[in-house]
Formats: C-alpha cells, structure tokens, sequence
C-alpha cells in the first residue's frame, strides 16, 4: 500500500468510527432553535403585547404629575429700596405691572389628567399594534422559510459528495482487485511493465479524488453547521435526502403578506383620522399656588375642570392623507401583481427543471448499465490478456464520469424540488 493509500486510511478512519447519522430535519430544527434573527423576531411579539398595556397606560389610565415653579419678578426703585419684591409698588417703582406679575409666583401643585369618551380611539390603536404583531409574525415565516431553503440545498451538495465517494470507491475496489492478475501476467510476460504502471497510476488517482471528495464532504458538513448554529464538533454522516413536491396552500404567503400590509396602511388612517373627533379630558390639581411668599400657608387649595377640544379646519389634511394612504395602497397592488406573477414563473421553471433532470436521469441509468456490462465483459479479458490495460483504464473512466453526472443530475432534481417548496407556499 502506497503512502497516499495510507494517508488516506488515516485520515478517514476516524470517520468511519465516530460518525453519527444526521439528516436534514435535524439541521432544520436546530437552525431554526438558534438562528439570532428569529429568537429577536420573538422576542419582539413580546414587545407587541407590552405595547397593547402602553396604549392602555396612555388612554384610559390617569396621569398624574407634580409640578413646582417659582418666578421672580422684582421692582426697581420702590419706596427707596433699589430692589424689592411686592404685589403693591409704588407707582414710581420700575418692573412689570404688578397686576400681571403679582410680584412673583410661589407653586407646588399634585396634577391629575384622565381622558374621557376616547374608547374608539383605544379600539384603533389596539387595531393597529394587532396587525403590526401580526406582521412581524409573518416576516418570521419568512425568514425561516429562507433558512430552511439554505439549509436544504447545502444539505443536497454536501450529500453529493457523499454520492461520488462511494461509486469511486467502487472503481478503487475494482482496480485493486485486477492488480494481482495483472501482476501475475506481467511477471509470466503476457503484459508490459508499464500496463501495471498505468493501473497503479489510476489507483493512485482515484484514491486522490476519493481524499479530495472527503475534504469537499468535511467543509460541506461544516457550512451546514454553521446554517444551523451547531457548535458539535461530531462527524457527521448525513442521511439520503427526503425531500418531495409539496401541495399547494389555501392561501399563498405573498397574498396574505401584501393583504396585512393593506390593513396596516388603513388602521394608520384609521388612527390618524382620530385626530378629528372631539376631545374631552377631565382635570384637577391641589397644593400651593401664591403670588405672596407671607401668606404663602393660607394659598394651599384645588381646582378642577373639564377640557373640551374640538377641531374645526387643518388644511385638509385628513383628505391629503388619504390620497397619500390610497396611492400607497396603489403601490403595493402592483408589487402583489408582480409577486403572483413571478411565483408562477418560479414554480413552473422549477417543475419543468425536475422533469428534465429525471429525464436525464433515466438516460444515465441506462448507460451505467451498459457500462457496467462492458467492464465486466473487459475485466475477464484483461486477466486473460485479450485486452489492454488502457482500454480497462478508459472504460472504467467512462464509467465515473457517467455516474459522476447521475450523482449531479440527481441533486438537481433536489434542488429543484426544493426550489418548487420555496415558492409553493
């Protein structure tokens, strides 16, 4: 056994004996567990069901504050003191009129708001945070449905190389096994030297391209781990590919995407025409209001009131708003046009892409069969020295690049399959 023989065992014995089966369902679920974008995207529903409690924190719930202010407002020259502060200057004294100002302010008040009659506005703005949740909901269908198409396809390449492995390992087997025959007649004379040079040479070749085929194999398992987030140093052996054509939804993702956008764009309106009903917020406060600092224990006292705010003229901006509301609604009518158009698009290239692949597919199976007939039939002439060791040589490379492109032709059918399930939903 040659060096690269050896290298080759070495390298892939480990392999052999600590390899745990793992299919695509697996790497699915743990993408989908670990991907950062949709554990924020969860993490954001919660933010949807705080903001329902905010609306209600600042719609139906009182709000109180205290206020403190002190304004000083002095007069100049008064009964012949420079500066002083009073609510009775004399009428020579410099300072803002006395009966404005006071002489100051002294105030420490408790303030209580409580909106009223506002429950058609609490019902739009609960409307409306349900289908921004809502929403956001179905971004994440989308993003795992992006993931799991990337998963997918690296999962049908990554296994090719596991294809291509084992038919090469087929050729390796044969080849080994016609070097001693060869030997025996080179040493009786039916063979040149240089007929086992040329067996041993294939062998070494294809025991280069079986090594480089673990390689392709190794960093494809690696990719997927990282599409997955798996920290698992394990060597993984993937399972054959189950994937087939999935059925088509009730309701397909763009039509219910595009719809909930429409709704988003008229509870906005809906909000914004809020702004037009009439407004009424019952108010009160106590504490101290004083013009005078002496008297400042006798000031301490309460009020309350009604606000009432009715709009009457803005400009038209409610009617602006609508025409800007409308030609946005317009837009995305022409994107959901677009959509339809290119999912169908999608979906019959992909299918038309299947039934082409299988074609070939037959085709090669026919071929591998003959193929597979022609070196049996040469094998037995090689040893009984019929036939060259070239002509063995050259059937046996037919024979790997024929089912080279079956291991191709097969992983498009996959990919192309998966690409049907990516846009039939």
């Amino acid at each position: 056994m040659n060096k690269l023989c050896l290298v080759a065992v070495f390298y892939l014995l480990p392999f052999l004996l600590l390899a745990q089966n793992k299919n695509a369902v697996y790497f699915i679920t743990e993408g989908l567990k670990n991907n950062p974008t949709l554990t924020e995207n969860t993490n954001l529903q919660q933010f949807f069901q705080i903001q329902n409690d905010i609306i209600t924190a600042q719609n139906k719930k009182p709000q109180v504050n205290f206020t403190a202010d002190y304004i000083f407002t002095p007069f100049f020259f008064n009964n012949g003191h420079i500066i002083s502060i009073t609510p009775n200057p004399s009428a020579k004294a410099y300072g803002y009129d006395a009966g404005l100002s006071n002489g100051g302010l002294y105030a420490g008040q408790l303030n209580v708001a409580i909106p009223l009659f506002n429950n058609a506005l609490i019902k739009r703005l609960y409307d409306q945070n349900k289908i921004q949740a809502s929403i956001s909901a179905f971004s994440r269908k989308q993003l795992e449905q992006d993931l799991k198409k990337l998963i997918i396809d690296q999962y049908i390449i990554t296994y090719q190389f596991k294809q291509q492995k084992e038919y090469l390992q087929k050729i390796i087997d044969q080849l080994e096994s016609r070097k001693p025959y060869v030997t025996a007649l080179v040493k009786l004379g039916l063979l040149q030297q240089n007929d086992y040079l040329l067996l041993d040479i294939q062998q070494t070749t294809s025991r280069n391209d079986l090594l480089q085929l673990q390689f392709a194999y190794n960093n494809g398992v690696g990719l997927l781990k990282n599409l997955a987030a798996i920290a698992d140093t394990t060597i993984f052996d993937l399972e054959p590919p189950d994937i087939s054509l999935q059925p088509a939804p009730a309701e397909y993702y763009y039509a219910q995407k595009f719809r909930l956008d429409s709704l988003n764009l008229l509870a906005q309106q809906n909000v914004f025409n809020l702004k037009y009903k009439t407004q009424v917020n019952a108010m009160g406060s106590t504490g101290i209001y004083s013009s005078n600092f002496s008297n400042l224990d006798h000031n301490i006292g309460l009020s309350a009131g009604v606000h009432l705010l009715i709009p009457i003229y803005d400009g038209k901006q409610k009617k602006l708003n609508e025409r800007q509301n409308n030609i946005l609604l317009t837009n995305q009518q022409a994107y959901r046009n677009n959509a339809a158009l290119l999912q169908q698009n999608n979906i019959r290239n992909a299918k038309q892409q299947i039934m082409q692949w299988r074609q070939t597919i037959v085709l090669l199976d026919l071929q591998i069969q003959k193929q597979e007939l022609l070196l049996d039939i040469i094998k037995d002439k090689v040893i009984k020295g019929q036939v060259t060791v070239m002509d063995y040589v050259h059937a046996l490379q037919d024979y790997a690049i024929t089912e080279k492109n079956k291991a191709l032709a097969t992983t498009n059918v996959l990919l192309y399959t998966n690409q049907y399930n990516y846009y039939n939903w």
